[in-house]
């Protein structure tokens, strides 16, 4: 297979499972099977954003690739919730950052655990080689995620 037949079949490969995984982990939360159903995993990912990284809602905006209109409800909802709060910067008080709550890292930790928990039963499964082979992998595509998300939408030339 040439290396371009390779990049096709791994970026399909890829645009198929990311998604797949995505409504996996929605459903068990809408189900009740992962957290208390409070959450959304767009909530989850906002959470998660705002405790890893120093945001601003421009920023989280960006970062969950939603329009600023999309993300102020999402904050308005998890602020409404104790999740989450606005916090003006030191000298500049029109410059709003995103801070964790207590119950929202408490929130997100708990749906996390549960989608953890859900998740690992499948892996149980595999083999040993399956499960490093599996991790080699999710380690590449973060890295090329990585790449994806620091270029923006910007297009390489193809080479």
């Amino acid at each position: 297979m040439s290396e371009q037949a390779t990049n096709e079949a791994i970026t399909i490969q890829s645009l198929d499972i990311i998604p797949r995984l995505n409504r996996w982990a929605q459903s068990a939360i809408l189900q009740d099977k992962a957290g208390s159903g409070e959450l959304s995993l767009r909530q989850l990912s906002a959470l998660y954003v705002i405790e890893n990284e120093s945001t601003t809602p421009g920023q989280l905006a960006r970062r969950l690739m939603v329009t600023p209109a999309v993300v102020t409800g999402l904050i308005d909802r998890l602020e409404r919730r104790g999740y989450v709060k606005r916090v003006s910067e030191t000298g500049d008080r029109r410059r709003i950052h995103l801070e964790l709550t207590e119950s929202g890292a408490a929130a997100g930790a708990t749906v996390r655990a549960d989608l953890m928990k859900l998740f690992s039963g499948s892996l149980a499964a595999l083999s040993d080689d399956e499960r490093n082979s599996l991790q080699k992998g999710l380690t590449v595509l973060d890295r090329v995620i990585g790449d994806l998300e620091s270029r923006g939408f910007t297009q390489r030339a193809a080479e």
